[in-house]
């Protein structure tokens, strides 16, 4: 299926790894153009290299950051159609081991950088011919809390209440989000290792039982949700919005 993206303008947010990396892969194999901000590092010049996109290197955690990226974007691609965003996921830890400072990283890092960004990006979105597309990663966390998750607990629910809140303010600019659960990317590791630790047992035990818990059996892989988000950004989605779809193998029995 032809998703209509040949030459859309798309900006990638904290896409130098991951489910970033992922999306910018699959929109630069739809013939899109895209520009990729995240941190400085050779993984992003790397990527932006295989995929012939324009690196933007960025602290989208900073207060000027997220303005700054999208702005070298606009000026690098003359235009957005769609932006996906994607920010570090927040410190990990229960309610009485997450400190004031863990709070305010996980407050910059996952919540004030994609207000911003969306701020910078909207006036551009709103004047594409495409009509514009915003697709937010956010996590399972927003239909099932996660043990030992406190920050994503409460701060990506309130990320999916305000795709919400916009679906009736920016349209027809569209927005959607993606709720991905066990997929293979650095941080599910760094945490499996954590709650390893934690119930002492191995990261390959632990690991066979969260299999245990996903009907598909196993973690997805991040190629899995960038399809997904890709499709979402693209004109073949062009009658959804406001929609937080599931890429978790079916791991969380919650109805929508």
């Amino acid at each position: 299926m032809d998703l209509g993206l040949s030459g859309a303008r798309a900006l990638v947010t904290g896409g130098s790894s991951g489910l970033g990396e992922a999306v910018a892969r699959a929109l630069a194999a739809e013939n899109a153009r895209v520009a990729v901000a995240a941190r400085d590092s050779d993984r992003l010049t790397a990527l932006a290299a295989d995929i012939s996109a324009i690196a933007i290197p960025a602290d989208l955690a900073s207060a000027d950051g997220p303005a700054a990226a999208v702005g070298t974007a606009l000026e690098s691609l003359g235009g957005l159609d769609a932006l996906l965003v994607n920010m570090g996921g927040p410190p990990s830890g229960r309610f009485d081991e997450v400190g004031d400072e863990a709070w305010q990283k996980a407050l910059d890092m996952t919540l004030w950088s994609t207000i911003h960004v969306l701020r910078a990006a909207l006036p551009a979105l709103k004047s594409s011919p495409t009509g514009g597309a915003i697709c937010v990663i956010l996590s399972s966390s927003v239909r099932e809390p996660i043990q030992a998750l406190t920050t994503s607990n409460l701060l990506r629910p309130g990320l999916a209440g305000l795709i919400k809140s916009l679906v009736p303010e920016i349209a027809p600019v569209r927005i959607n989000g993606i709720a991905p659960g066990r997929v293979s990317t650095e941080r599910i590791t760094k945490l499996d290792i954590e709650r390893a630790q934690r119930a002492g047992v191995t990261v390959e035990e632990y690991q066979q039982q969260s299999f245990a818990r996903i009907p598909l059996g196993r973690y997805g892989e991040p190629v899995e949700g960038g399809r997904v988000a890709c499709f979402l950004l693209s004109p073949a989605a062009s009658y959804m919005t406001g929609a937080i779809v599931p890429v978790d193998g079916g791991m969380v029995r919650a109805l929508p």
